[in-house]
This record gives C-alpha cells, structure tokens and sequence, in this order.
C-alpha cells in the first residue's frame, strides 16, 4: 500500500512541474518582463513630476538673462497715422472768422526710441543674482524630484516582489496541503487514519487557495501604482523579478557631510538666499533712480484749416529722468518689510530643516542597521524550518509523525519564508531611505 502511495505521490509532482512549466511559458509569452532598472528608466523618461519639475527648469533659465534684471536697452519703433474731416469755425484775435464744412487733416509720423535706466543703486545687480539662484533652485528641485521618484519606484517594485513572493510562499503553503490531502486521502481510504485528518488537510488546502486569490487580487492594484510612477498605462501587467538586491557596502555619513549632501537642506538654503536677495532689492527700490531715454522720430501734420496748414518735424531728441520715490502711500515701506520678513522665515525654514534631516537621518540608519540583522537572521531561520519540514514529512510517509505535526512544520516553514520576504522586503525600502537622504540613488 505504501508503495502505491509513492507511486501517485511522484505521478502527482510530476503532472504539477508540467503544468506549472506550461503556465509561466504562457504568462512569459504573453507579458513584459519588468526589472527594477528598467522600472526606473522608463519613470526618468516618462514620470509626470518629473517632466513638470525638468519644465520649471526651463523657465527659470529662459528668465535668467541680462535683460530681464535690467541690465540692457529697451529699443521700440512706432508709426501712426490720423485722419479726420470735420466742421470747423475758427475766430481769431485780429478779429477775423473762418469757417468751412469737411475740413480734412491727415497726421502721421514714426520713430526709434531707446532707453535704459543708468543707476538704481546696484538693483540689476541683485535681481541678476537672485535669477540664477532661482535656476540653481529649480535645478536642485529637478534633481530631488528624480530622488524621490526612483525611491518611491523601488519601493513599488519592492512591494510588487514582496507580494510575488509572498503568493510563491502560499502556493508552496498549497503544494504541501494538496500533498497532505491526498495522503490523508489514501489513507483514510485504506482505513489506516481518521477521517478527521483529510478532512484538516482539506481545510486547509481550501485556505490556501483563498489567500492566493485574495494575494493576486492586491497585486493589481500595486502594478496601476507602479504604472502611474512610470507614465505607463495603469492597466498594463509585466514580469518581475522574484527576489530583490542590496547594496553590500552602505557606510553612515558624519553629519557635517550628510547636510551638505542632502538635497532638501541645499534647496532650503537656496529659498533662504532668494529671499535675502529679494529683500536687498525691496530696499534699493526706496533709493533714487537714473533713466537715460534717446529717439529719432518723424512727425508731419496737414490740415485745411487753422492757423498752420502743414507741420513738419524731423529729429533726434535725449534726455535724462531723476526718479525720486518721495511718497507711494507707503507701499514702497511696506514691500521691503514683507520681503525682510520673508528672508527671515526662510532662514528659520532652512535651520528647521536642518535639524530635521539629520533626525530623520539617525532614524533612517537606525532602521537599517536593524532591517539588515534581522534578514540575516531570517536567512538563518528558513534553513532550519526546511530541514524540519523534510524531516517531519519523511515521518508522515513513513507513518511515524501525526498530522498536526506534518501541519505544524509546514506552517512553520512557510511562516518563515513569509517573514525572510519581509524581512527582505523592510531592509529594501530601509537601504532606499538612507541612500535617499545621502542622496546617491543618483549618482
């Protein structure tokens, strides 16, 4: 009897290993295969934030020009041309009247003029020095944005491995009962065990299948998550890995390195000096200013009434303009205030995140350092559990352990590969963080 048993066990495992290997041939056939590299290839090239932040780049450097601090000539050309027919009654002081019905006028004319502001108290000079720290500001968000982005798709994908593996464990948990089962089965039928073993084994083998639908059900969700960072379709599906890579060497930055790397300190530093020049030119707006206009115009002027019946003018005229800010309602007072004002909140924004990193930092390390010892511990705790389930599913066959051990060790084991894919998966997204911080997920 026990020889038949293993007879349809070996039968059994191989009709399992065939169909298992025509179903990945399908799913292989019929998807693309995703790896975490390509994952973050295709959210450099397609992730929407990172397409608005890489335009913003773009404004600011098209706005840090010489011109738009104040620095060069405006040049402007105009013509014109009036027409008019009127009735027109004129009485003049020697005592003579005219008056005629339709009198035409023709008026036209053009001209260049130029003008450029010749002193403002060095204003050009800080509104040009705030514009290219406003384009290295955009420039370091650009680049935090790539930052947060490759994280939070390495933590997607991670996710989506942890859940693979997770139904790998579960359906391994399913082998093992479906094996039981029939085992049990078998020997009910035989009348060498109760009942009450198949029908345990049944139980849970109907368990597993629950959990391996409720698993695959989740999975969608995570791959439209996935899709949305990439710029993909949210319902397309791909192969993914089935296991995950750490970086073996991670060394903890000293503080004065870490703030001077981290991107978020520098864009607050950045914000802080955008404010402090936008301050200093607040104040430089209060002092005098010098325009230096110049223009060669052309005026002709023809009328059929009125004392002058032609005016011709042609000529090039320059002058300077004193602009004294005496009295503005205030205004003038009150931008400066808001803007020093500013300068200093943004100094406070830039001390707070200073603090704030390092903290984050310590904890992020702290994690690490934690997620890593625990893995390696795991790794330890599955070679046990799968000698133990060997051993116990030996006893079974052999008739020498009980079924709820047999159920034991196998719950035991798939336990314990459970707990190695999250340990895995915690010291993944631990490792993410702290490169994050030291900023080289893009190096």
């Amino acid at each position: 009897m026990m020889i038949q048993i293993k007879n349809r066990l070996l039968k059994y495992s191989a009709m399992l290993g065939i169909c298992w290997l025509i179903v990945s041939s399908i799913s292989a056939s019929a998807q693309e295969r995703l790896t975490l590299d390509g994952a973050i290839a295709k959210a450099l090239l397609h992730n929407f934030d990172i397409q608005i932040a890489q335009n913003n780049v773009a404004q600011t450097t098209t706005n840090n020009t010489l011109g738009n601090a104040g620095f060069l000539p405006t040049v402007q050309g105009n013509g014109f041309y009036n027409f008019s027919s009127m009735n027109v009654k004129n009485q003049f002081s020697n005592g003579t009247t005219q008056e005629r019905n339709g009198a035409i006028s023709n008026n036209y004319g053009g001209g260049i003029n130029a003008g450029i502001t010749v002193f403002a108290a060095g204003k050009a000079y800080v509104v040009k020095k705030q514009l290219t720290q406003l384009q290295a500001l955009s420039e370091e968000q650009w680049k935090l944005q790539i930052q947060t982005t490759i994280s939070q798709v390495i933590q997607a994908y991670a996710q989506l491995v942890l859940q693979r593996q997770q139904i790998m464990a579960i359906d391994t948990a399913l082998s093992l009962a479906k094996i039981r089962m029939t085992l049990s089965e078998m020997k009910y039928a035989s009348g060498l065990s109760a009942k009450v073993d198949f029908l345990q084994a049944r139980v849970d083998y109907n368990t597993r299948q629950s959990d391996s639908l409720r698993l695959v059900g989740t999975t969608q969700d995570m791959f439209a998550d996935l899709n949305y960072l990439m710029g993909e379709d949210p319902y397309k599906q791909y192969l993914i890995d089935d296991s995950l890579s750490f970086h073996q060497k991670i060394e903890p930055q000293q503080k004065e390195i870490l703030l001077q790397n981290n991107l978020s300190v520098s864009i607050a530093q950045r914000d802080w000096e955008v404010a402090r020049l936008g301050a200093k030119a607040a104040k430089l707006s209060l002092l005098p200013s010098l325009d230096w206009t110049t223009g060669y115009n052309y005026n002709k002027t023809q009328s059929q009434s009125g004392f002058a019946l032609f005016n011709q003018s042609l000529g090039f005229t320059t002058g300077l303009t004193l602009n004294i800010p005496i009295f503005n309602a205030g205004n003038l007072s009150r931008a400066s205030k808001i803007a020093s004002l500013q300068a200093l909140q943004n100094e406070i924004r830039y001390e707070k995140q200073h603090t704030e990193i390092a903290r984050q930092y310590r904890r992020a390390w702290s994690a690490y350092t934690i997620s890593h010892s625990a893995y390696q511990l795991e790794q330890q705790n599955i070679a046990f559990a799968k000698e133990n389930l060997d051993i116990q599913k030996a006893r079974f066959r052999a008739g020498l352990a009980t079924t709820i051990e047999t159920r034991e060790a196998e719950n035991s084991y798939v336990t314990a590969m459970v707990r190695l894919y999250n340990a895995a998966y915690n010291l993944k997204l631990s490792e993410t963080r702290v490169l994050e911080l030291d900023n080289k997920l893009v190096e």
